[in-house]
């Protein structure tokens, strides 16, 4: 066999491992081995329920977010790693109802919580390190504060087990 046959047969033979059967996807192989589609939500729709491990994370702050870290803030973000990925996407016309997202987000693992008021927040902190339920409102993340592509706007947050569906 000549050099050039060899060569077209490796890429051939490699490209059928990588790439598996012809006519199966992703989708397919997750369904066949048992694993459950992600979620998908809509940007900006109340009462979206997230579970995952709650978490704490320091980012640089003003004035130059990580550029002079000696004179730079540091802020102290609750991050909500999820149990299972998820994607969100935007609402149906976004710039007629002032949708906040204007792409689609697949595979998100984790997700910044905004809290408030600050009571709310301060009892939150004390779950750090627990399975949490989160209950509120995705928006994407584009503030210099926001440091996952999506956040959430809380409601309620509680450990695992303990909020069902509430939506106060």
């Amino acid at each position: 066999m000549s050099y050039l046959a060899r060569c077209i047969f490796v890429a051939v033979a490699a490209g059928a491992f990588f790439l598996g059967q012809p006519g199966t996807s992703a989708a397919q192989e997750n369904t066949t081995s048992g694993q459950q589609p992600e979620s998908h939500y809509k940007c900006d729709t109340q009462g979206v329920q997230l579970e995952g491990l709650l978490t704490t994370r320091t980012f640089y702050g003003p004035p130059g977010f990580g550029e002079t870290p000696a004179k730079d803030a540091r802020e102290k973000t609750l991050i909500l790693k999820l149990a299972k990925p998820i994607t969100v996407d935007p609402i149906e016309n976004v710039k007629a109802n002032k949708g906040s997202c204007w792409g689609d987000f697949p595979h998100l693992r984790a997700v910044q919580l905004f809290i408030s008021p600050q009571e709310k927040a301060a009892d939150a902190r004390k779950l750090v390190g627990k399975q949490v339920v989160a209950v509120g409102t995705l928006r994407e993340g584009n503030a210099p504060s926001e440091h996952t592509k999506v956040i959430m706007e809380v409601r309620t947050v509680g450990k695992s087990g303990e909020i069902g569906d509430r939506r106060n």
